[in-house]
């Protein structure tokens, strides 16, 4: 009997071990991250967040994303979004308006000049838009590790507002799974730091009408004063 509990109590913990491990979806975990805001009430004003075109070095390893396949990938990140806080718009689709309204086809035009009429037209469609910069060394056996950036830059003023940083596990299969996970973890931080931005303005709104109360009650003291 008491080998039986052992043996059910084993399995419950290791049935509870396999759903932290796959927490996420991804066994082993994406890797650490860090994160900064550069411009908190910018973070605050964001409602539609585009994808800009990636900067990549290509895939190096086998089984590894090919350049045309990471906006689409960015863009199953945002279902991590379940509860719809922000709204996003492709990089294709933000090439297609620009064609629709300016005659002009970023797709065929090189990186540099894309860049150049992308950034001098997205604030007609964003308020801001997320740049991904893929840094995955030489293959998955030379020691390097993948790292992914994610710059998050108002699209009127193209000043950077938000950063995101991705380092995966030396051991990870940098495979599709792998690069929609880090996707999704960064747009959870993304929906997370913005919601830590507008907790704090409120805070600070609230100190700042308690202070101005405590000061008026202080000032009508000292004007009843002068009256007596």
């Amino acid at each position: 009997m008491k080998r039986g509990l052992q043996l059910v109590l084993m399995l419950c913990v290791f049935l509870l071990g396999t759903q932290v491990s796959f927490a996420g979806g991804l066994l082993g975990g994406t890797g650490v991250s860090d994160a900064r805001v550069y411009d908190s009430k910018g973070l605050i004003k964001i409602q539609t967040l585009a994808i800009a075109d990636s900067i990549y070095n290509g895939p190096t390893s086998e089984g590894e994303p090919e350049i045309d396949d990471i906006p689409e990938i960015l863009m199953n990140g945002t279902l991590v979004d379940k509860k719809n806080v922000l709204n996003y718009i492709s990089y294709r689709e933000v090439c297609q308006n620009i064609k629709i309204a300016r005659h002009i086809d970023i797709l065929r035009l090189d990186s540099r000049k894309a860049f150049k009429e992308y950034k001098n037209n997205i604030g007609l469609y964003a308020d801001a838009y997320v740049i991904t910069t893929i840094s995955n060394g030489t293959s998955m056996n030379d020691g390097t590790r993948l790292n992914i950036f994610f710059d998050v830059y108002d699209a009127r003023t193209n000043k950077i507002v938000y950063a995101y940083r991705k380092l995966a596990p030396k051991s990870a299969v940098r495979d599709s799974l792998l690069y929609t996970e880090i996707a999704k973890d960064f747009f959870s931080d993304f929906i997370d730091a913005q919601k830590q931005a507008i907790e704090d303005k409120e805070k600070e709104d609230k100190a700042i009408l308690k202070l101005e109360k405590e000061e008026a009650k202080k000032a009508a003291k000292e004007a009843a004063k002068e009256v007596k």
